[in-house]
């Protein structure tokens, strides 16, 4: 060793019951100083809640080494929070882990602390700290200690904006809309976690990091590192459905375009396009903005066409606005105005009466939307609801009754109840049972007088059958007023976007009669198993199922791939 290097003083060591310590001084002392490493390795000892602790010996020959006898465990007397206004002392003293008469434990201590601070900052006092002060009573038969919780509460910050870390496309007012926070307002309350989960729930980002605070003269900084997602998804699916009933084998699917975040405000442009087997095809358009003029306003206009074959066509136009009245809730008001065109097998007369009426129809209606999900894409715990109501005012052109070929307009008031839902519960390790259904039912149908000629026809009727509806049926296959799904999953999660399932699907359907068709109650039970799974190309969902008129080697077989754009 050269002479112009410094030796390093040996630092000394506590060993207590025969046992090494993780202890070291909390300032610098000389080896010869034995008395004051002594005192220090006391406080240390005594802070442990060892209120009877001694110094037995000191050795120096080698490593300097104190020598030590803890003693029995000291029990807590009392707790107290001091300097505690926006948290109430009384109130979160009885939450804690150490409580008067238990014995003293430092690991409890701290846990009780990072609680105490987790209540501060999720308050809105993220720069509170809290300093415990132990008080040693050594007069009683069994020592007991005083602990003291010295609370600073710091001021509580206000909130400059919001910052992605790593995205450059979501502005950051989207960004504090969505966590419910509010720049140049006091940070309160603060829920880090909270934040992380809203931001996930958009959809946008690939995976959204802890947020952290950032301090600056003016204020706080929420700063959130985030993984952005493609600006838009092309969705492809296609089925197969086997030869039956003379039938030959047919693919049939439907393509969606799905553009997000334009222009960084979280608005979407959604196209869905439909082809199913028999000519039946169907387009959906719809254009949204989740927050209007930045207000916590949804508004949604939208385009639905449908034809079959040269039964019918039918266009709808719809707008549907959405208020946020809370984390996940909704309140919704919707109106449409629809149009059904017969074709010429559906203009054709059935005892004097078309099988398909021409008509005009206007609806409003209300209603609620609740959606709190863990993860978006495959969650494990949450809840999905949507209910509506809708009132209408159809006008239909059919023939007068004296048989002149005269159509007159008849008026006809109806009713729309939609309901769907999902309930998210987790059993064990990666495993996920799912329950939920649809339900859509169509009252009244009539025109003033029960007038025979304003009963149901095939254009008011709702749908049912297919990959989105009812697993193991053809596409739209069943019609009526009244169709309903229930279904349960069971889900096996193999990563955070990939899962493998079960599932059981129980259809109903309630149709009128129609010209052609008698009245019908059915039900309809399905079942199968799929997968999804995440590939390098895109999420890929496959689907078989099957229902009890078929054999297992004739089911019906979906194939889904979403490509980012």
């Amino acid at each position: 060793m050269l002479p112009s290097e410094a030796q390093t003083p040996p630092t000394w060591q506590l060993v207590a019951d025969g046992e090494a310590v993780d202890w070291r001084p909390t300032r610098a002392v000389p080896s010869d100083s034995a008395e004051a490493a002594a005192a220090l390795a006391l406080a240390y000892l005594h802070h442990e809640g060892y209120a009877l602790a001694r110094i037995d010996s000191a050795t120096i020959a080698q490593a300097p080494t104190l020598y030590a006898t803890r003693g029995p465990v000291a029990q807590v007397r009392r707790v107290t929070l001091e300097g505690a206004s926006a948290v109430g002392a009384d109130e979160f003293a009885a939450t804690m882990a150490t409580q008067p008469g238990d014995s003293f434990d430092r690991e409890a201590l701290e846990q009780d602390l990072e609680a105490l601070l987790v209540r501060y900052e999720r308050l809105g006092y993220p720069l509170a700290q809290v300093r415990p002060a132990i008080t040693l009573d050594t007069d009683a038969a069994v020592p007991g200690v005083h602990v003291r919780l010295l609370v600073n509460e710091g001021d509580v910050l206000r909130l400059v904006g919001v910052e992605l870390e790593g995205d450059r496309r979501t502005s950051g007012a989207l960004a504090a809309r969505v966590t419910d926070l509010q720049p140049g307002q006091p940070l309160v309350p603060y829920d880090p976690e909270a934040i992380r989960r809203a931001l996930e729930a958009t959809g946008l980002f690939e995976e959204v990091g802890a947020p952290v605070l950032v301090l600056s003269d003016s204020g706080a900084i929420v700063r959130v590192p985030v993984a952005e997602g493609p600006p838009g998804t092309f969705d492809l699916v296609l089925g197969y459905l086997p030869a039956a009933d003379g039938r030959d084998g047919s693919v049939v699917g439907n393509g969606f375009i799905e553009l997000r975040n334009l222009f960084g405000g979280g608005r979407q442009l959604r196209l869905r396009l439909i082809r199913n087997p028999g000519l039946v095809s169907s387009v959906d358009v719809r254009l949204s903005d989740p927050f209007l003029l930045g207000l916590p306003l949804r508004v949604e206009g939208q385009f639905a066409g449908y034809s079959q074959d040269s039964t019918f066509s039918r266009q709808q136009f719809r707008i549907e606005s959405g208020y946020r009245v809370a984390p996940g809730l909704e309140l919704i008001a919707a109106a449409s105005r629809e149009a059904v065109e017969p074709g010429f097998f559906g203009a054709q007369l059935v005892d004097g009466r078309p099988r398909v009426a021409a008509s005009d129809a206007v609806f409003g209606g209300v209603g609620l939307r609740y959606r709190r999900l863990d993860i978006g894409v495959n969650p494990r715990r949450g809840l999905v609801l949507e209910a509506l109501a809708e009132q209408g005012f159809k006008r239909r052109q059919v023939p007068a009754t004296d048989g002149a070929g005269v159509v007159v307009p008849v008026n006809v008031r109806q009713q729309r109840l939609l309901a769907s839902g999902r309930l998210f519960v987790p059993t064990f390790s990666r495993q996920v049972a799912v329950m939920g259904g649809e339900a859509s039912v169509l009252l009244g149908g009539r025109a003033a007088g029960d007038d025979a000629r304003a009963v149901y026809d095939e254009g008011d009727l709702f749908r049912l059958g297919g990959a989105a509806s009812l697993r193991g049926y053809d596409e739209d296959r069943f019609f009526g007023t009244t169709t309903a799904r229930a279904l349960a999953e069971y889900r096996y999660q193999l990563d955070r976007t990939s899962f493998a399932f079960l599932f059981v699907d129980l259809g109903y359907v309630d149709r009128p009669p129609l010209p052609d068709l008698d009245a019908e109650r059915l039900w309809l039970p399905g079942y199968g198993f799929g997968l999804q799974y995440r590939t390098p190309v895109g999420l890929v969902t496959v689907t078989y199922a099957v229902n009890p008129d078929l054999g297992l080697a004739q089911g019906k077989v979906h194939a889904g791939l979403s490509f980012g754009l």
